[in-house]
């Protein structure tokens, strides 16, 4: 069929209708911009569907790729095991691998406030802090070895191997020796990367566990007690514990104070320069109840306790714990702090805790702590352009160590002698944090396992040192450091 014949010039979308005046054609302008925007926003919206479309498939495929290797036999007797042990979990909650371990992990939207966890108190596991607290029945075979080693972390993970036919399948959880990565486990030519400081303090833990596991083997306890489990649970126990006020019946774990939260991650106190497991604990404890933020039960016992299942959560910075204990019912209960969306792991604050305390008390290190600090320990006179004069001064001061957290100011030296000083101490670290020595430091050190951490932690090190040299207006020492 033939097209109409056209009369007169075609008309264009920048020309009046025909017929049309000029105010009409102005308010044909306006509608089409109007039209045209509809479009552009409708475009965006199904852009932006799409985009959460597609953010979702990737979600579920995640969560599909995790639980399709999540059922290890170790995780499944734990779940069996909680299950007849009473403790209650949501059911939007899996316990997943990840690179290193296990991890908690949310499979569908789960609210801000809504329980994750319950335990009851019959679960946990649980020692008084004190030295001179009394033997539970059921430990009395341990007597001789209890009252020599008073340290409850040492205590606490004898306990849990020693009744291990009751906590067997939480024991299976816990991470085999060569998967832990604290300087404790390291050898000789891993130590060598840190800092004589941590290596003082690994070597000081080690020499305490070989100690206490040489009287249990004096003591016939080795069958009862076996040193690889021995050293598993500490690690647990260094890593994972509780501690706050409370009281430990024999055959029950800790009930904490009544009336609020009176529960603090063991280490919590790392700020205040405190490395002992043990006098962590105390100090973390002593924090929360001086900051008014729990209700003491008068002369309760300090206790430090294993809490299955929430010991599960990894550590990230941030929020601390939503865990509180309910002493009418004798359970603890685990909140959300924040919403979070399917596939999302479900993690909590051990801590502020810079990358020096992660390393030594945890065996990782976290990228980009917030909570980071360059601890740093002043060379010897003559070194790094550190006079003997100002060394002189330092001593007398008490200053062994500088801390690069706002406080150098305050020092009680004179100006030159703190530039000095800051400089020269700068100079002697970066020296051994070169980015060049890394491919050396992943070469020579006994497991790809400690080498990963290893360079994590000289990463975050150098990333803090050159910031303070930036601070302090040691620019040429970032170009030595990068080298």
């Amino acid at each position: 069929m033939l097209a109409p014949p056209v009369t007169g010039a075609p008309w264009a979308p920048n020309m009046p209708l025909p017929g049309s005046s000029k105010e009409n054609s102005r308010e044909f302008r306006r509608s089409r911009r109007h039209r045209t925007a509809l479009c552009l926003l409708g475009g965006a919206v199904a852009s932006h569907r799409l985009c959460s479309q597609r953010a979702a498939v990737r979600t579920r495929r995640r969560i599909r790729e995790l639980a399709a290797v999540r059922t290890d036999e170790a995780t499944s007797r734990f779940v069996t095991w909680m299950d007849s042990s009473s403790i209650k979990r949501s059911a939007k909650l899996e316990i997943l691998p990840d690179k290193e371990g296990r991890c908690v992990v949310c499979t569908q939207r789960f609210d801000r406030g809504k329980l994750l966890v319950q335990l009851p108190a019959a679960a946990a596991i649980s020692v008084e802090m004190s030295p001179e607290a009394p033997l539970t029945p059921e430990l009395k075979a341990l007597e001789p070895w209890w009252r020599k080693h008073p340290r409850s972390s040492i205590r606490l993970a004898a306990k849990l191997v020693f009744q291990r036919e009751q906590f067997g399948p939480y024991i299976d959880m816990l991470y085999p020796l060569e998967q832990i990565y604290a300087p404790w486990r390291w050898k000789e030519q891993d130590l060598q990367f840190l800092p004589q400081s941590l290596v003082l303090k690994a070597q000081a833990r080690k020499e305490a566990l070989e100690a206490a596991y040489q009287d249990l083997e004096q003591e016939g306890l080795s069958d009862a007690i076996p040193e690889d489990l021995f050293l598993r649970a500490h690690h647990a126990v260094a890593s994972r514990a509780f501690a706050g006020e409370g009281e430990v019946p024999s055959s029950r774990a800790a009930a904490l104070a009544v009336g609020g939260l009176s529960i603090f991650a063991a280490g919590s106190a790392a700020a205040l320069g405190v490395t002992s497991v043990d006098f962590a604990a105390m100090a973390g404890a002593a924090l929360m109840a001086a900051s008014g933020a729990v209700v003491v039960t008068s002369q309760s016992p300090q206790v430090l306790s294993l809490l299955p299942m929430i010991d599960q959560v990894n550590h990230r910075s941030g929020a601390p714990p939503d865990l509180q204990f309910d002493p009418t019912n004798g359970l603890w209960q685990l909140r959300a702090t924040r919403a979070y969306e399917p596939g999302e792991e479900i993690v909590f604050s051990y801590g502020d805790k810079d990358s020096d305390a992660l390393l030594l008390q945890h065996g990782f290190v976290e990228e980009d702590n917030g909570a980071d600090q360059l601890r740093l320990m002043v060379p010897e006179a003559g070194s790094f352009g550190l006079s003997a004069e100002v060394k002189s001064e330092l001593a007398e001061a008490g200053i062994e160590e500088l801390c690069f957290d706002g406080s150098l100011e305050k020092l009680p030296v004179s100006k030159r002698s703190l530039t000095e000083v800051v400089e020269a101490t700068l100079r002697c670290a970066a020296g051994d944090c070169r980015r060049s020595e890394d491919a050396k430091v992943a070469q020579e050190v006994s497991s790809p396992g400690i080498g990963r951490v290893l360079l994590c932690w000289r990463g975050e090190r150098r990333k803090l040192l050159k910031a303070a040299a930036t601070q302090w207006q040691v620019e040429d020492l970032i170009a030595e450091i990068e080298d």
